[in-house]
């Protein structure tokens, strides 16, 4: 969390493989959950492939507090960003793991979850990160269930959710248990 001021900035970045719903699920969030007095901005700010994918990063922030303010990323999952994706790390809060659910992407997500926990080892700050597992598209055909998936990719450790970002179904949820972990640090530090 970084304090300028009297103004507190929290970070929270969506983390997954490529097409695995986080722009979708940010999407559904801003659109959905975010009441219209807490958003700074009337959208999220992206740079698109011409096929429609997340080159670099999206951005959104909101304002939660006369004093809190939290921006919002998701990373591109697109292979040859690593090192963009390694970036974004830095100074995070909370990052929500999304997960495709699809059996023909376990290996994909394997490999994301390898990439993590590297990161995990080199950033001082993700290692007290808030992180919380969206299994998404449990909505489609030919997906394992949340159960199988975070044994499979050794995720067990961390809150999860089932979800499908088109529908939002159980986003809400996963966002509000995000943010009440995060504002129960900050009552902790206000409380040091």
């Amino acid at each position: 969390m970084n304090i300028i001021g009297d103004k507190i900035y929290i970070k929270i970045l969506f983390f997954g493989t490529a097409l695995a719903g986080k722009t979708t699920s940010l999407q559904w969030l801003f659109q959905n959950l975010v009441p219209e007095e807490m958003k700074i901005t009337d959208r999220i700010r992206s740079i698109k492939t011409s096929f429609g994918q997340t080159l670099l990063f999206d951005f959104v922030p909101i304002q939660i507090s006369n004093n809190i303010i939290i921006r919002i990323y998701t990373a591109t999952g697109q292979d040859y960003y690593t090192s963009t994706r390694k970036m974004l790390f830095e100074e995070v809060d909370g990052v929500f793991f999304v997960v495709d659910s699809q059996k023909k992407e376990l290996e994909h997500n394997r490999e994301f979850v390898e990439e993590f926990n590297k990161y995990m080892e080199k950033i001082d700050e993700l290692k007290k990160a808030e992180i919380i597992v969206l299994y998404n598209k449990q909505d489609v055909a030919e997906v394992y269930d949340v159960e199988y998936m975070s044994a499979s990719l050794d995720l067990q450790q961390y809150p999860s959710y089932p979800t499908c970002a088109v529908s939002g179904m159980n986003l809400d949820r996963a966002f509000t248990a995000m943010i009440s972990s995060l504002l129960s640090k900050i009552r902790e530090m206000k409380g040091n």
